[in-house]
């Protein structure tokens, strides 16, 4: 058995490729769907072998790693499943399906498990870049668990491990703390435009007060990290913005904000908040929230 085949070059099979061959690790070959991915061959140290997943007829690497999009992962494990080697290494990297769904591979004497890095990947580029420091989720059997220590601290990653039965959950809090967070920078920056920016402009004032924010995280608790408004229990500026958003902001953006200034709130009482104060703020944000059923 040789050493990594990788099923699905795009933005995460790719920046996995990239990565492992940067890292010194083989990857004897790349199975793609429609297109071949050039670009990405002509950067690695050593080409491996593309092959279209149609013409696959043995997998004899050591490590299958299944870069699927999640909605082809059934597919694709059907089809795989009898293409490998009793005692091949076989992963995912779906953030919210447990390594279960490779249940087809145990059956032919094969180690699994899902690897799923905390990382934004929009291209196979970022990996080298994206990887290291990044935090990795594992779940799934010791052997390939340990096998996917392996490959993680090789990149440069940090891997810790979950229950398969809270995969899904775990891949809610990712999606919240990554996808929702540009959602609600996408409504701040829309707010922004609304007060009189161009959305460029928009973006570039309010990317530094992003960065702090992210900073103060790296380094303190929610309730420590907590600033302004809400923090502050600062009824005044919070009935301004509630005026604000009837005039100006579409529904969901002004549902958006009342639903997090509730959060806040109960985040800053774990700061001392004074209770009369998020009692008087709770009930205004529910005269608002009222008014926009």
């Amino acid at each position: 058995m040789q050493g990594i085949t990788i099923v699905g070059p795009g933005r995460m099979g790719g920046a996995l490729a990239y990565a492992l061959s940067s890292a010194g690790e083989r990857v004897d070959r790349l199975i793609f769907r429609d297109r071949k991915p050039r670009t990405l061959i002509s950067r690695l140290d050593v080409r491996p072998e593309l092959i279209q997943i149609q013409q696959i007829k043995v997998i004899d690497s050591k490590v299958l790693i299944i870069t699927t999009q999640d909605e082809e992962l059934p597919a694709a494990v059907r089809f795989l499943a009898n293409k490998v080697r009793p005692g091949t290494i076989v992963f995912h990297t779906s953030g919210s399906i447990s390594s279960e769904i490779l249940k087809p591979f145990v059956e032919r004497g094969c180690s699994t498990a899902s690897m799923h890095p905390l990382a934004s990947i929009t291209n196979w580029k970022d990996g080298v870049e994206r990887f290291p420091g990044a935090y990795f989720c594992l779940e799934g059997d010791k052997k390939a668990v340990a096998a996917a220590r392996r490959i993680v601290k090789k990149i440069g990653g940090k891997p810790f491990s979950i229950r398969s039965d809270e995969k899904a959950l775990y891949h809610a809090a990712a999606v919240t703390a990554a996808g929702h967070v540009t959602a609600l920078f996408d409504i701040a920056v829309s707010l922004m435009v609304k007060a009189g920016l161009d959305r460029t402009s928009a973006r570039r004032v309010l990317q530094p007060l992003l960065l702090g924010v992210a900073q103060n995280l790296a380094s303190k608790d929610t309730p420590a990290a907590l600033t302004g408004t809400f923090s502050r229990g600062d009824e005044e500026t919070l009935s301004r913005h509630i005026e604000a958003l009837k005039k100006h902001a579409s529904k969901t953006e002004s549902v958006v904000y009342l639903d997090l200034a509730l959060r806040s709130i109960d985040i800053a009482i774990q700061n001392g908040l004074d209770p009369k104060k998020a009692a008087h703020m709770r009930r205004s944000i529910k005269i608002a929230k009222d008014a926009l059923r």
